[in-house]
This record gives structure tokens, sequence and C-alpha cells, in this order.
């Protein structure tokens, strides 16, 4: 069987007419190996050490090898996993492996604790392997750790009986010692009471080569040096890959009869890497769709995927699709499916970028994007609940831990927003001579990206007339996005180095919504009414004046 392919746009219309921007989702989906058709289903349970001595490098690269795991396993194999120090923490029941997004998710939430109850995490694996409910499945458990069991049975005598009992019970052990500091010996004798293999590491970057060593041979490799040629229409602008592949553009002018203007027909070709039999990969594109492509008959895109099939003597061989032009007054509902996998493929990106920018010490671009991930897929979770939910708790723990990074993070994001205006401030205020009027601003409709620039202009025309204090009124607005919060805060650090301060009123619900996610409600002043507002405004006010006459 071959590769399937599939394309389809965020937007299913062309509105005549008009310019507009659009995503294009191409889907990757391979067969089954058919070699691997009767294999046995996995029902795997991990047991990982968290006791202190695997703090740092150590707990971060199992960790790693363990997703390296979750990934290689296929969607017919089950897996539990348990991480031990002093208590017995259950990190993921027992599940099948067709989500796999948030087992990983799970898995890099592990921290750290104390002592070693080896005998504790041990049992709790064997017991959820053992209690799993997969008919015919091939059960196994592997034990790692890095050093000897402080707490619980320390006995090796009693542990290798263990191993021993279950392995006639249709369990098997397989033990992983890391580092230098474990019981050898105890680890090998249970290994082989129990059936299994026992490994030992040095590098704890090596657990992931012992992972697939005993599970290799069920992730057998579909294809490699995939290639994805994708030929746009003329008028139809690449403007953007959102996945982190390799790509090559080039544009090509053709002439159209009829029609005395020349159009650019631009080709992107993507390095799409490896994939498995039996997966799935998915490539997303922004483009542009320009007025000129009501004046042709052509697909919007022709997609050539060529690959060599591994598991057909390495055959070259290559796939298409197209897509046809539908023309529509309207560009017709938004498909979920695209939008998931747009979320998914900008938090990649923007998570590589927040990560670049905390080991630059930048915490503050850092929380900027990771504030405009969380608010995007927030709002859209329900559309996929499970992978979406997954990795906004993902954004959510790692916004935590830069908070943790940076005790005074706060005062540096609300200071003066250097993170959206470089350098010296535009706006030239000398000689302005500032008083204690209140502007109200009525902001009306989304504020977003294209609204900003706007609404600052606005405030920084009342800023050179001498205003220092600012009532937003939100009640005409549903929805802002990351530049309306980047927006507000760059607003309130104005106001704020000039004695002043800023107010939102009125906010709706929907904007509520965003305030919590991004925290914003700790840091910009709130008030249910425009009356509550002006009132808590000339508090401030006569507060301020009072201090300045002393």
């Amino acid at each position: 069987m071959r590769m399937q392919v599939e394309g389809k746009l965020e937007y299913p219309h062309i509105v005549t007419g008009e310019t507009q921007e659009n995503h294009l989702l191409l889907r990757l989906r391979t067969p089954p190996n058919p070699g691997l058709a009767e294999r046995q289903p996995l029902v795997i349970g991990l047991a990982i050490d968290k006791s202190w001595s695997m703090k740092g490098e150590k707990i971060e690269a199992v960790v790693e090898a363990a997703c390296s795991l979750v990934n290689w396993l296929t969607r017919h194999d089950s897996l539990a996993i348990i991480a031990y120090s002093a208590d017995v923490q259950l990190i993921q029941a027992v599940t099948h492996l067709t989500e796999k997004l948030s087992v990983t998710d799970r898995l890099r939430s592990i921290q750290v604790g104390t002592s070693t109850n080896l005998s504790g995490g041990w049992l709790s694996a064997l017991k959820a392997v053992e209690n799993a409910n997969v008919p015919n499945a091939y059960k196994r458990v592997i034990l790692l750790t890095d050093g000897n069991p402080t707490s619980g049975i320390k006995e090796a005598e009693t542990l290798i009986q263990i191993a021993k009992d279950h392995l006639t019970r249709g369990i098997s052990t397989t033990t992983i010692g890391v580092g230098s500091d474990f019981n050898e010996t105890m680890l090998m004798e249970i290994a082989r009471a129990g059936g299994g293999n026992f490994y030992f590491v040095d590098n704890p970057e090596l657990a992931s080569d012992i992972f697939f060593q005993e599970f290799g041979d069920i992730g057998a490799l579909y294809a490699q040096a995939i290639d994805v040629g994708i030929e746009f229409a003329p008028g139809v602008k690449f403007k953007q890959l959102l996945n982190d592949y390799s790509f090559q553009f080039n544009e090509e002018i053709d002439e159209f009869h009829g029609d005395a203007k020349s159009f650019g027909q631009q080709k992107v070709n993507i390095q799409a890497g490896d994939i498995r039999a039996d997966d799935i990969r998915n490539v997303v594109l922004k483009i542009e769709i320009d007025e000129s492509v009501k004046k042709i008959e052509v697909p919007i895109f022709k997609a050539d995927i060529t690959y060599y099939n591994l598991l057909n003597q390495m055959k070259l061989e290559s796939v298409s699709t197209e897509l046809p032009i539908s023309h529509a007054a309207a560009k017709g509902k938004q498909d979920p499916d695209v939008l998931v996998e747009m979320l998914v493929a900008n938090a990649g990106k923007g998570m590589a970028k927040i990560t670049e920018y905390v080991q630059q010490g930048n915490l503050e671009d850092a929380r900027v994007i990771l504030f405009g991930l969380m608010q995007d897929i927030d709002s859209n979770k329900h559309y996929s609940p499970n992978a979406l939910g997954s990795l906004l708790h993902r954004l959510q723990a790692m916004d935590a831990k830069i908070q943790e990074k940076s005790n005074d993070l706060t005062k540096h994001l609300f200071a003066g927003s250097s993170y959206f205006s470089r350098g010296p401030e535009k706006i030239d205020l000398k000689g302005v001579q500032v008083h204690d009027r209140i502007y109200e601003y009525q902001t009306t409709g989304d504020i977003d990206l294209y609204k900003c620039p706007e609404i600052k202009s606005i405030v920084e025309r009342k800023l050179e007339e001498g205003f220092r204090y600012v009532i937003f009124d939100f009640s005409e607005t549903s929805h802002i996005d990351s530049s309306a919060i980047g927006t507000l805060i760059q607003i309130v650090g104005w106001l704020r180095r000039r004695g002043g301060e800023f107010i939102a009123s009125n906010i709706r619900d929907s904007v509520k919504k965003v305030f919590e996610i991004t925290r914003l409600y700790n840091h910009i002043r709130v008030a249910e009414t425009m009356t509550s507002a002006r009132e808590n405004l000339q508090r401030i006010i006569y507060a301020n004046q009072g201090e300045e006459a002393d």
C-alpha cells in the first residue's frame, strides 16, 4: 500500500474580488506495516526514579528518552508511567497510545523528590500492567534507577522473588542502572529473575537507545527522505511554513492568455524527514490568495510527494493531490481540523523561540509569546480537548517555570514594556505640562494586530496633550489578541512613568478570560463599571496630588 495524502484549506471558498489570507493543511498518512500486523500489542510499565540524586540533567534526559519511547510505540500499544522517590506518583494510568501529546506532557511534569522507594514504584508499575485488560498482550515493566533503595523493601532477595513471581504471571522486568551509584548485582539479578534485560548507562542521554533496543522492531520506518513539492496557482502566494521543516522557495513568472497582467507562480519544496508505518504527518502553510485567482481555471495548488519506501526495497515512490478552486460570496466556515494543526505548529515554533529567549535571559519576550499562545489555544481547545488541553497545560507549566526563574519578572514586564519598543521612547514629551484630567476611551470591535497601532496613536496624542490618567471602556469589545496585551502593557508603562494610571472597565467575559490566562489582573487595574473606574481613578489622583504637594 502507498502513502495517502489529502489537502484542505482553513476556509474552503475564495471570495471573488478580495485578497484573503488562508492556511493549507497537507496530511500524509502511511499504511500499517504488514510484517507487524500479527505482532502482539505491548503493555509497558515505566517505573522512573525521581529521587533527589536524579535532579538536573539526569531526570531531564530520562524524561526525554521516555517521551521518545512514547512516540515510538504504536497506537495499538498501552503504557503506564510511575515516578517514585519517597512517595509513589501515578503519572499516567494504563492507556492506549492513540493520543500521545498528553502522555508526554505528563512525563515532563515529573519533579524530583527525596529518598528512593524503589519497591513502591516498581510494584505500582507491575500492578498497573497486570490489571491492564488487553487481550494477548506482551507485558513488561522497565525499572530505572540511579541508586540503592533507601525506603520500602530494601532486601535484594525479596526484590528478586517479586520479579520471579510476576514472571510466572506473564509480566517481565527489565532494569536500567543510571550513573555509578546503583547496586549493579541487584539490578542484574532482578532482570534475570524477571525474564528481562539489564542495561547500564553512564550517560543518561543514552537511555533512549536502551528503550529502542528493547522495542525497536515495533516502530519500523515506512518512508525516508520525504520531499513535498507544492506548486501554487498564479495569484496564490506562499507566506510561511508553520512547521519546523527545511524548505526551498522559488517563483516563476507566467502570463495568461487574455490578460495583460503577469502573475508569479510560486513553488515550495519541503523536506519532511522520515515517517513510520501507520502514522500521520501534517504540513501547514500560510498563504495569501489574490483577487486575480478568479480569472483562472486551475487547481489552487498541486502537491507531489516523493519518498523512498523502506517496506518496498527502498523504491522511490510518489503520490499527488490537488485542490480545485471554489468561488463563493463568503469564505465559509473555518475548518477545525486545519485550525488545530495551525495551533499545534505555531505552539511548536513558539516554544522553541521561548526556550531561546529564556536561555538568553530575555524572560520578558518569552512571556509575551507565551501569553499569545495560551490565549489562542484556550479559546479553541474545544475543537480538540485532549491535544490542545494538554498543550495549554504545558505552556502554563512553562510560564510557571519562567516565573520561578525570576521572581521580579513582573516588575520588568510592566515597568516599561521594553520588549515592544527597543531603545528610546518615540514620544517626545519634553516641555509637556501634565494635568489631572481623565481621558476616557471607548474601544470598538476586536482589538488585534491591525487595531493596536490606531489605539497607541490615540494615546500618544493624549500624552502630548498632558493626559496621564486613562480609562478604557471595553463594553463593545469581545476579543483581544496577544498584540492587544502588549499594547495595554505598553500604555500602562507610559502612564505610570509620568505618575499616572490606567484602568480597564466594562470587560466582557470573553476578554476577562484572556486577562485571567495572562494574569493581567495582577498588573492592570480593572473596574466593573465606568462609574467605579472614575471613582477609583479620582482617589488615585487625590493621593498623588498629596504626594506631589509634599
